[in-house]
């Protein structure tokens, strides 16, 4: 028993270092979703829970837009498995590395999402640092900075007068940082510029395809100033509670599917056991252009500030390899240009 309880002393101290850039970044937009959530409308309630049964940032910030239009339970569902596909991935990344984990493994999988995947996949683990513990504390960690960002922004998002406009950029800082800190492990894919290029054209044109050319992107870039209600009747309360129920289903779907389809007993296809190995930088690498899907080359500052600021956070990364470093100068640089060299 005392053996056990030193194991776990060590997987958690040697977990807790590699998530202190997510907790900055998780906390930035866990706050930010809150006050967002506040501004709307909502109780603090809504982003509590919601942070803890979804616990997608991207989807969450969905879910308030849908949430303040008509009830569309089958849109919801849809939109959901959407955003959330690329959890499929990262399930079948992690077949074999959750085997054997027992009961930690259900924990493991739900709280399985970008960053910590990114950990859980790329950290070299030593040897005398249980594995399991070491995956399940990153996991615990990571889950309790979103859930408790989420919570503050909502309880004293009306209490928050500071600018905070480009602080959402973190989560692309975090997306870049690790998928070249994966690639680099890989050595299977080209140039990450081209991605990020590709990401800021192909999500513009997307963008102006399906919403037009004035349409207002429904993720919050959050200047400090209360964000306008969408048109719609609204739900009621009934009608919010069955919205976000569908969409906790639909995302865990995502997760839970890979495991479901190979479960432990049986042994993984090779295919599978290949396309594991390979898709993870690619993952993030739709991950960034997914975090760029709403830049507009067109109008504004033209995409400017987010390449400055990505290439910042690459430079950055290959200078010095240290995830807080790269993550906070990349957002701060993104913050810096926003506000007072292309403010509006």
């Amino acid at each position: 028993m005392q053996g056990t309880s030193k194991q776990i002393r060590r997987a958690f101290r040697y977990a807790f270092p590699h998530t202190i850039p997510i907790f900055a970044g998780f906390w930035f937009l866990g706050i930010t979703y809150g006050v967002y959530m506040n501004v709307s409308g909502f109780s603090f309630v809504y982003p509590m829970l919601m942070s803890m049964t979804i616990f997608t940032g991207s989807m969450e910030f969905v879910t308030v837009n849908m949430l303040l239009s008509g009830f569309h339970p089958l849109q919801a569902f849809v939109m959901a498995i959407l955003v959330g596909a690329r959890h499929l991935f990262y399930g079948i990344s992690m077949l074999d590395k959750f085997r054997g984990m027992g009961w930690k493994k259900f924990f493991l999988i739900y709280g399985m999402c970008d960053e910590t995947f990114s950990i859980n996949y790329s950290a070299e683990i030593p040897e005398n640092v249980d594995r399991g513990w070491f995956m399940f504390f990153v996991t615990v960690l990571n889950y309790s900075y979103w859930v408790t960002g989420a919570t503050f922004g909502g309880l004293f998002g009306s209490l928050i007068h500071f600018n905070t406009q480009g602080l959402d950029f973190a989560m692309t800082a975090v997306c870049r940082y690790f998928y070249g800190a994966v690639d680099e492990r890989q050595k299977t894919y080209e140039s990450v510029c081209r991605f990020e290029c590709i990401g800021i054209v192909s999500g513009n044109i997307w963008r102006r395809q399906l919403y037009g050319a004035d349409h207002v992107c429904d993720f919050i870039l959050f200047d400090g100033s209360p964000q306008k209600k969408r048109g719609g009747a609204g739900m009621t309360v009934s009608q919010q509670i069955i919205t976000i129920a569908i969409i906790v289903v639909g995302t865990e779907l995502t997760r839970f599917l890979p495991f479901l389809i190979f479960p432990a007993g049986k042994p993984t296809p090779n295919y599978i056991q290949y396309l594991g190995k390979v898709l993870p930088a690619a993952v993030f690498g739709m991950i960034v252009i997914y975090c760029l899907r709403n830049v507009s080359v067109f109008t504004g500052s033209h995409g400017i500030p987010e390449l400055l600021a990505i290439a910042v956070t690459a430079g950055l990364h290959l200078w010095r390899r240290q995830m807080l470093l790269s993550i906070a100068g990349g957002t701060i640089c993104y913050m810096i240009l926003v506000q007072m060299v292309f403010a509006a």
